[in-house]
């Protein structure tokens, strides 16, 4: 028992450590957490997936939708409102043609049911928001590709875990009819919707009464715990519902200011600042962080290396994601765009804590030779992550930009003649910081 507790002390500190050194080296923290994982559980054998019982599927479902609330509850409808149209267009479309090539892969390397191959395909679509925050931090990219690529990885996440969920459900009852399956995704989004953003309205009309009760930070937790079941029960999806929630009662002084939504302002007079204050919201970021932390330990003890076909699966799988990803960002960015903004566009497709948590879950639907793809998406993981971070440090050192200059040659080389490269580039490092401080609250 004392190994145990010791070992989670450890765990934590480690991950604060990490965390401290991503700042100078931009290597994003759950690396070292995914190899302190597979050195602990394949390499030495201390500990295996077995271990932890049925603790994980319980563990599992908890993380998404606490990372999901906390991901809608720092998304504001004022920073994307003028990027909408970009960040959705690359958002669906990278999303499609990552789905369908991974897919299509999928049942030539895999031999895969066309079902569990485009499940797969929707996994692996899913690109990470916490890795890519440090990524972008020190690359010399303007404040709306920022915007874009923060985005498209929280939409694009949630579309993940809407396609995938709502295909393995399909796949339970074995009917993958294509009308049910749309019929069922509206469906979801529509109780969702209403679910979250009805629960959230009433939140924050009772949070100020919350906050004097002991230890009342907490009962928001639990209150996204009820309207994740509330949702479930209806036949919708619970996480989705965590999300809407933390999105309308993030924004919710914008959403009740907007056409069609004024008659919310009656029911939340009393909201006159934001309905979270910055001590809730480290609370709940710290939150999913210890969570994080955890479980990319666990994705790394969960890791066969024995299995070096799935290994190998991987790897293939990460480079054509990759390769996928250069014409989609090539073409559907605007010319405008820089070359250098789109290069970094296309290498920000990183998987992280989303498609792991969706990996784990299809260990749990039972879905056949469910060990081999886990094991395939936790390698398309760790490859994707030091594949994305190799590539922006190259981006950075002004590396390879004759094959940037070559890939992206129908967008413009500098920035406006307006504003002089180095003003420019002050001018966006400032914004970079300021920006990057508010979204990583």
């Amino acid at each position: 028992m004392e190994g145990v507790i010791i070992s989670l002390a450890i765990l934590i500190f480690l991950s604060h450590l990490f965390s401290a050194m991503f700042v100078k080296t931009r290597m994003p923290e759950v690396l070292p957490l995914l190899l302190l994982g597979i050195l602990l559980g394949p390499l030495l054998n201390i500990v295996s997936p077995a271990d932890f019982g049925m603790v994980d599927q319980v563990f599992t479902r908890v993380l998404l939708i606490v990372i999901l609330f906390e991901s809608g509850l720092g998304l504001r409808i004022s920073q994307i409102r003028s990027t909408w149209e970009q960040s959705s267009r690359l958002t669906l479309i990278s999303f499609v043609v990552i789905m369908c090539v991974v897919a299509l892969l999928s049942k030539i390397v895999l031999n895969l049911h066309w079902a569990y191959a485009v499940i797969l395909g929707s996994i692996l679509a899913d690109n990470s928001f916490a890795i890519i925050i440090p990524l972008i931090s020190k690359l010399n990219i303007t404040n709306t590709t920022k915007t874009v690529l923060l985005t498209e990885s929280t939409i694009g996440g949630v579309i993940s875990i809407v396609v995938t969920i709502t295909l393995l459900n399909m796949a339970k009852i074995q009917s993958f009819d294509v009308s049910l399956i749309v019929a069922k995704i509206i469906y979801t989004f529509m109780v969702a919707c209403i679910t979250g953003g009805a629960a959230a309205i009433f939140w924050t009309t009772v949070l100020n009464k919350v906050r004097k009760l002991e230890n009342g930070i907490f009962l928001t937790l639990a209150f996204v715990l009820v309207v994740y079941s509330v949702c479930e029960t209806l036949g919708s999806d619970g996480s989705i519902g965590a999300f809407i929630f933390g999105i309308v009662a993030g924004n919710i002084r914008t959403i009740r200011k907007l056409h069609g939504f004024k008659f919310i302002e009656r029911f939340t007079m009393n909201v006159k600042s934001k309905a979270f204050n910055d001590t809730e919201k480290s609370f709940f970021s710290e939150v999913v962080f210890v969570l994080r932390t955890f479980f990319f330990v666990y994705i790394g003890i969960s890791m066969q290396l024995s299995s070096l076909y799935s290994i190998l699966c991987g790897l293939l799988f990460t480079l054509v994601i990759f390769m996928a990803r250069i014409p989609t960002v090539n073409y559907v960015l605007e010319k405008s765009v820089s070359r250098i903004d789109s290069a970094v566009t296309s290498i920000m497709v990183p998987k992280g804590l989303v498609t792991a948590v969706l990996a784990s879950l299809i260990m749990q639907s039972g879905v056949p030779g469910g060990v081999i793809l886990q094991n395939t998406i936790y390698s398309v993981i760790l490859f994707s992550i030091i594949l994305a971070t190799l590539l922006s440090f190259f981006i950075e050192k002004g590396w390879g930009m004759q094959a940037v200059n070559f890939l992206f040659k129908r967008h413009r080389e500098f920035y406006p003649d307006a504003i002089p490269a180095p003003a420019a580039k002050k001018v966006e490092i400032g914004h970079q910081q300021k920006h990057l401080i508010a979204k990583d609250r």
